[in-house]
């Protein structure tokens, strides 16, 4: 008896909060009362929702540039004090075999040992992304006849259906994805 008591006792209570969380969801006619003239201009349209979408991506992706290059620096400088040379450079496409038109195109390279390696530091990796890599590769070896021995991908996210298919490929590419 005393846990058929206890049982419901506590039943009673769920009970009552749960009515209380009701008090606080709309009901139809809640809805229907914040469509009338004077509430309309409290209700946000697609338009509102859009734009406010558009800032926090912004936002976003300016915090995401931010922590890239605060990463970027500090793993440099860590290797930098470990006697590798880490250096960056810009070399200008003319031709726009990189990305398709005209542009500069900056490279973080890291030399230990004679190996060079490439690294590139991203926030998202997408499959579109392994190929510029590939031809950023292409055009630095062209450019300064000097071999890139492999890429160090840094990413926290793959943003792939199948992340383990996309870091295959890399892998064929000499891409090695690193990523938690």
């Amino acid at each position: 008896m005393e846990e058929v008591k206890n049982t419901t006792q506590r039943l009673e209570s769920e009970i009552k909060e749960l009515k209380d969380e009701a008090k606080n969801i709309a009901t139809k006619d809640d809805i229907k009362q914040l469509l009338t003239k004077d509430k309309a201009k409290n209700i946000a349209t697609k338009d509102d929702i859009k734009r406010l979408e558009t800032i926090i991506t912004g936002l976003g992706a300016s915090l995401g540039v931010l922590s890239e290059d605060a990463f970027r620096q500090g793993v440099y400088e860590i290797l930098k004090s470990e006697g590798v040379q880490v250096t960056k450079e810009i070399l200008y496409n003319r031709t726009g075999e990189v990305y398709g038109d005209p542009s500069d195109v900056e490279y973080d390279l890291m030399v230990s040992d004679g190996q060079v390696l490439m690294v590139e530091i991203t926030s998202a990796v997408k499959r579109g992304d392994l190929g510029i890599l590939k031809k950023k590769r292409e055009f630095y070896e062209k450019a300064k006849n000097r071999k890139i021995n492999k890429i160090v991908l840094i990413t926290p996210f793959i943003h792939d259906r199948y992340p383990e298919k996309l870091k295959a490929m890399a892998l064929d590419m000499r891409i090695e994805i690193v990523n938690p």
